[in-house]
């Protein structure tokens, strides 16, 4: 199963019983950005419990969103927020799905993380850290498995069955999938999604090296690639030398934009996976 599916199921077991936010900070660029999520997370939450409403109403005439402008300001509110939550008496979960995603330069993805892992120090406040960034694990992880079609759909047609494969089991990206083959009279655009992620990836470009860049393109040629380090493979793709390689492998997988397992290695994000498929291979299902 995925970590969307894994959330909305912790949610259904939750209801009624626990308090669950849950924020994303996945391709935020900028610190207004990263306090509009936070803010638009807890005001989604609090909508949902009476009690807790009026409480954050009272935390934001205190403390208004508006006035975090730095990482100082930042630390004070979620400061607050656990004082809080803490005085409130309900228990809490709270789930940080991929930190290692948010760019924002004023606060780094380990401090971001630092911070809320101070909130679970809080009787009642839990933290779940939905990461595979190295820096960022946990002791004990949990792996996550594709879901099966049958676990989705009653009876799973063909094309289907196709959707769920080229998601890479992502049941937000398979969400979207369908829904642009709703908005496109029954055939996937691929040109209309990609689209509107376009900018993000090319900002995100501005982070690899040359060699880094290339080489997350020659990995995203294929599902899994077995021995990158090998010759053939190397030079259909034009890497150069394989000691090179193996320090940009390295790097990518460091940096958790890639993931090795006992089938090899592929590319974490299945969106940028499918989308540098489409760029420069014009690949789709």
């Amino acid at each position: 199963m995925g970590k969307s599916y894994l959330l909305r199921a912790l949610g259904q077991k939750l209801q009624g019983r626990r308090i669950l936010l849950e924020l994303n900070f996945t391709g935020v660029f900028q610190f207004e950005e990263l306090v509009f999520r936070l803010h638009e997370g807890i005001e989604k939450t609090s909508a949902q419990h009476a009690g807790l409403e009026y409480q954050i109403k009272r935390l934001h005439q205190e403390h208004p969103p508006h006035r975090i402008r730095q990482a100082q300001d930042l630390m004070e509110y979620l400061k607050a927020l656990t004082t809080m939550l803490f005085q409130a008496g309900q228990d809490v979960i709270i789930s940080l799905e991929d930190p290692e995603y948010c760019e924002v330069q004023e606060i780094k993805p380990e401090e971001l993380v630092k911070e809320f892992k101070k909130m679970s120090t809080a009787a009642n406040i839990q933290l779940i850290i939905l990461s595979e960034f190295p820096h960022l694990r946990a002791a004990e992880q949990i792996h996550l498995q594709k879901p099966e079609a049958h676990e989705i759909w009653v009876e799973a047609t063909t094309e289907q069955r196709n959707l769920l494969d080229y998601s890479l089991g992502n049941l937000s990206f398979l969400k979207a999938l369908i829904e642009n083959i709703k908005q496109h009279q029954g055939s996937f655009n691929p040109d209309a999604f990609f689209k509107s992620h376009q900018n993000q990836f090319l900002m995100l470009r501005q982070r690899f090296t040359d060699l880094q860049w290339r080489l997350l393109r020659a990995l995203a040629s294929e599902e899994v690639v077995t021995q990158p380090h090998a010759f053939d493979f190397l030079v259909r793709h034009k890497l150069g030398a394989a000691s090179s390689v193996e320090r940009a492998l390295r790097n990518l997988l460091d940096s958790a934009y890639i993931l090795r397992d006992e089938k090899g290695y592929r590319i974490k994000d299945p969106l940028l996976h499918r989308w540098l498929q489409y760029l420069y291979y014009r690949k789709t299902f």
